[in-house]
């Protein structure tokens, strides 16, 4: 099988990095083809839409949000923070792909999936009128 892999971190350094290699190390041993994309700070190496479309199923190993999502719709996904596939690679690929095999897997594009995440309202305290001095009035009003 065939699978597209994203990876990215918050610093999209180092385990960027070894997510995408510990995803192609175990997609090796396991014999499936796995092809991944790293995003981060030192840049993307974007996949091919040929790439993409040959693929059975994606893998975002991210903690952010995936620059370009829409180039995989359609496809069956999975979605774990990066830390999970430098731990458990193995079990991600054999989970997406007994997902897609059984159809299961959620697409991309389906639903809210393909929607980037939008950004929390803040919470806004009313202004309270402070008394003078230094400490705003923190030891009472005289």
């Amino acid at each position: 099988m065939k699978i597209v892999a994203v990876t990215s971190c918050i610093t999209g350094i180092a385990h960027t990095y070894m997510a995408a290699e510990s995803l192609e190390r175990a997609g090796k041993k396991l014999g499936h083809e796995v092809i991944v994309e790293t995003q981060g700070s030192a840049g993307s190496n974007p996949l091919k839409q040929e790439v993409i479309d040959a693929a059975d199923a994606v893998i975002f190993a991210v903690d952010l949000e995936v620059k370009g999502r829409d180039r995989f719709n359609g496809k069956p996904y999975i979605q774990v923070g990066v830390a999970k596939a430098i731990n458990g690679s193995a079990g991600l690929i054999n989970t997406v792909l007994e997902a897609t095999a059984n159809g299961t897997a959620a697409k991309v594009g389906d639903g809210a999936s393909a929607k980037p995440a939008a950004p929390a309202a803040e919470a806004k305290a009313p202004k309270e009128k402070k008394s003078g001095g230094l400490f705003g009035g923190l030891f009472g009003k005289k």
